[in-house]
């Protein structure tokens, strides 16, 4: 984990929807079938891929949005403004599947970081050898 300062905010195109960890959790989440409907009609097959999270209810265990986009502009997508600002950056393994596990790392760590969550807008980066998890922080 390293600390960086993101200087400026940035816009993605994608879609979204609104739910709670304790759904995602116990198997009746929104975002598996959101990453299906990104995939199959917004994704140009090329562009790095986020995943954000943003608009908290409270915390982790409240509801918030997520949103799922590109750089690059879609027909028919919304919107989302990444917000510039501090950020705790965790760097894992391309591995998809294994990003609930990465969650769950990143839970741990602040459970006993001097470091705190602002809850603003957190997001995945997926590139092409890694994905990049960013947390925003005071």
């Amino acid at each position: 984990m390293k600390t960086i300062n993101l200087e400026d905010s940035f816009e993605i195109y994608g879609v979204k929807t609104r739910t709670k960890n304790e759904d995602e959790m116990d198997g009746n989440g929104k975002i598996p079938a959101l990453w299906s409907k990104f995939m199959s009609e917004y994704y140009d097959g090329k562009s790095e891929i986020y995943s954000v999270y943003c608009n908290y209810e409270s915390d982790f265990n409240g509801h918030y949005d997520n949103f799922i986009g590109t750089i690059s502009r879609q027909k028919d997508s919304e919107n989302l403004n990444i917000q510039s600002g501090k950020y705790a950056l965790f760097s894992f393994a391309n591995e998809p599947q294994n990003v609930a596990k990465f969650w769950d790392e990143i839970w741990r760590y602040f459970e006993s970081s001097e470091l705190e969550r602002t809850y603003k807008t957190d997001f995945e980066k997926y590139l092409k050898n890694k994905i990049e998890i960013y947390i925003s922080i005071k």
